[in-house]
């Protein structure tokens, strides 16, 4: 992979006030040129093709914010860019605005119901800090986080000239009794579930079910969240 040329030409405006309830909590500036493709809208990086997108959404969505500060977002409609983990709202003229405020969790939302999480705030593992946002895909006792990483690459074709390409990473982790555990294997699981190991484990040889594939694991660590869930109940009312 050649590293990209990055060249940013900020325009610093005084604070726009995109809505009532939002402008306190924006600092905010506009990219108006910006060499790295991740910021770029439609696929063309200044007249160069590349593939792949580093948006979770390609269109602005709905959203409800929570900051660091402990101020609540809610009324705007925002896209998050996981190359660089940067939330963008516009404004009326379709310039992209960015949040500068530390945002510690953002629900994108579908009829007014939370579609997807993300959330920051959890200890720094492998190259991830405290501000890193992760997907949660599923909440309770344990949380399951998913990181998304991004590597570009760039090459030359013949009568094309040079493309690039954006290539995301997957890596899962559980975020259990303020600690971080890297998902990998069967018995990464096991470790972090010794309270119900055998059914954890019962439920998996059950399923059939895989460590690798995404929506598996989502059901393995709410089956854990349910199991730990009904201790807790158990538990309060002896």
């Amino acid at each position: 992979m050649k590293s990209i040329g990055l060249l940013i030409i900020l325009f610093i405006c005084n604070q726009f006030k995109v809505d009532a309830q939002l402008s306190g909590a924006y600092n905010i500036y506009y990219f108006r040129f910006n060499f790295d493709p991740s910021y770029y809208r439609d696929g063309n990086y200044y007249g160069v093709p590349f593939e792949g997108s580093p948006w979770f959404s390609k269109d602005f969505i709905p959203a409800r914010l929570r900051l660091f500060s402990g101020e609540d977002m809610v009324g705007g409609n925002f896209k998050l860019n996981l190359y660089n983990g940067r939330v963008f709202t516009e404004d009326d003229k379709q310039r992209l605005i960015v949040v500068t405020s530390p945002i510690e969790r953002i629900e994108f939302l579908q009829e007014g119901k939370k579609a997807a999480v993300f959330q920051a705030g959890f200890p720094g593992i492998d190259k991830q800090y405290p501000n890193t946002l992760y997907q949660v895909l599923a909440e309770g006792k344990a949380q399951l986080l998913k990181f998304i990483r991004f590597t570009i690459s760039d090459r030359m074709e013949y009568g094309q000239g040079v493309t690039f390409k954006m290539d995301p990473l997957f890596f899962f982790y559980i975020y259990s009794d303020g600690q971080m555990h890297k998902v990998q294997k069967v018995n990464d699981l096991m470790r972090l579930f010794p309270d119900w190991t055998n059914e954890v484990k019962g439920f998996i040889e059950r399923e059939d079910l895989k460590i690798k594939k995404e929506t598996d694991l989502i059901k393995i660590v709410s089956f854990y969240n349910s199991l730990a869930t009904l201790k807790s109940e158990v538990n309060d009312n002896n």
